[in-house]
């Protein structure tokens, strides 16, 4: 007698398990999300409400681990006793603006530093109290209008002074 093998069968087992292989590999890959690198600054919007806003933008930039903390430098330029603080008022041309300083948790929340990538990688002891790699400001004016939004008359003027106050605190 003879004998036949059943081949349609075996051959559709191993298709299946190709197209299986190919889905988990693909699957695999496309779920990555691309970071962005902040070389010097970049301005995002959707940070923190305040009254008359809907939601703030942010001046972010790369945190300096080696440096003391923002929040530190910030109370000894401005002669504050808390350094704590992280909301301040300051004159620029005879106008009032303030600054406010987000802490890691609000930083999480609002940007989320999964989305940014590190460009100065530095070792993991350098500052042990530290541990945001990135810094976001707001600010507003004396009205309560966000200074760094792009439809903000006042932009060129926030992003120079809180490009200065960046430099400031990457220079001490």
């Amino acid at each position: 007698m003879f004998h036949v093998e059943r081949t349609l069968p075996r051959l559709m087992d191993k298709r299946i398990i190709g197209l299986l292989v190919l889905f988990f590999i693909f699957s695999g890959c496309g779920g990555s999300r691309q970071s962005v690198q902040i070389p010097d600054y970049l301005l995002v919007p959707n940070g923190k409400e305040v009254t008359g806003n809907k939601a703030l933008t942010a001046f972010i930039f790369e945190n300096n681990l080696k440096k003391i903390p923002i929040e530190q430098y910030l109370a000894d330029k401005f002669k504050v006793d808390n350094f704590q603080e992280r909301e301040y008022w300051v004159s620029i041309d005879k106008d009032k603006y303030k600054i406010m300083i987000y802490d890691y948790n609000e930083f999480e929340k609002y940007f989320g530093s999964a989305n940014y990538s590190v460009i100065n990688l530095e070792p993991d002891d350098v500052n042990v109290n530290e541990k945001r790699k990135f810094i976001a400001i707001s600010m507003i004016n004396s009205y309560n209008k966000d200074c760094l939004t792009d439809r903000s008359i006042f932009q060129n003027i926030a992003v120079k002074y809180l490009k200065n106050l960046k430099d400031e605190y990457y220079n001490q």
